[in-house]
């Protein structure tokens, strides 16, 4: 994939906000971004999805549902909702913490 550089300009607080963001994920600031570019826009840029489908899609990158629960409501699979983000670059939620282990 070929990819090309944008430069933006963002207040020091939000700065300072999306720099401890990308720590907590162990994800880098441009890759935070990116996902924040995708995940806003992804669905008005070549997706044909119900308004419903839009809602449960926005609950699973807001991490209030899991991919299970999303794959139901898409009426897929969960190996084929991992295809479906991946073919969509949408981002998975992939990552836990060590108090789901005790959540669990």
């Amino acid at each position: 994939m070929q990819t090309v550089t944008l430069h933006i300009k963002i207040e020091p607080e939000l700065a300072k906000s999306l720099k401890s963001l990308s720590q907590k994920r162990k994800i880098s600031v441009g890759e935070l971004v990116r996902q924040a570019v995708y995940s806003h826009y992804q669905l008005d840029l070549d997706i044909s999805l119900n308004n419903r489908q839009c809602q449960t899609l926005q609950a699973y990158q807001g991490g209030y549902i899991s991919l299970s629960k999303l794959a139901s409501d898409m009426g897929m699979s969960i190996w084929e909702m991992q295809e479906w983000l991946a073919e969509h670059n949408i981002a998975q939620n992939t990552m836990f913490q060590e108090n789901d282990v005790s959540n669990a």
